[in-house]
């Protein structure tokens, strides 16, 4: 399992923060759950593609002295498996679900293949229901007050899972942002990013 970060500036200035130094450091193993027994671990390259370009990121490895596991730590912009940035995937998800868009529509201003943009929204929607259980008792545990939770609200609105789990995670990030500082900049257009930031802290697996 991976450990993702929060990385506000996104996919172009990252390399540049990597190389200065500005990352990360992991205060416990995920495996064992450890304090301060990572060390770092060597750097494996990957590519993330955004509307304009192929970048080549590193990605920093640790190594448990405890347990003796080795984990990656992935910005929180990328998506295990997916090699476009999680802002394209979200534009695509978001715009199918909510706005109703066509494929073809998807396409303008960037182009996508048909199969990658449906295999995204299938596999949101395979994972939507059990990411939305999740994100409900988060919010029934630590924002009860949250509109998500109100019984006439919002929520009765969605036509599916899929729908209902993108308008969770506005109520999800809100709640977020009270709690880490890291995400002070973060919008609308970064709720799928924290969602799958809080799943990978939650153990909740794949999402897209």
């Amino acid at each position: 399992m991976p450990i993702v970060f929060a990385f506000e500036r996104g996919v172009k200035y990252y390399r540049g923060a990597f190389e200065t130094g500005c990352m990360v450091q992991p205060d416990k193993c995920p495996y064992c759950e450890t304090n301060g027994s990572l060390v770092r671990h060597g750097v494996y390259w990957r590519k993330a593609r955004d509307g304009e370009q192929v970048y080549r990121i590193p990605i920093q490895r640790w190594w448990c002295k405890t347990c003796r596991h080795t984990v990656s730590a992935l910005p929180d912009f990328v998506m295990r498996f997916r090699w476009y940035v999680v802002g394209v995937i979200q534009g695509v998800v978001a715009g199918r679900e909510e706005g109703g868009a066509t494929w073809t529509q998807l396409q303008v201003g960037i182009w996508l293949h048909l199969r990658t943009m449906q295999r995204w929204c299938k596999s949101f929607g395979g994972q939507a229901a059990r990411w939305l259980g999740a994100v409900q008792s988060q919010l029934a545990r630590q924002d009860s007050a949250s509109p998500w939770l109100d019984p006439q609200g919002e929520a009765l609105r969605a036509r599916n899972p899929a729908q209902a789990l993108l308008a969770a995670s506005v109520h999800l990030l809100a709640w977020g942002k009270r709690r880490w500082a890291e995400l002070a900049g973060y919008g609308w257009n970064d709720r799928l990013r924290f969602l799958g930031l809080w799943g990978s802290r939650e153990g909740l697996g794949r999402l897209v």
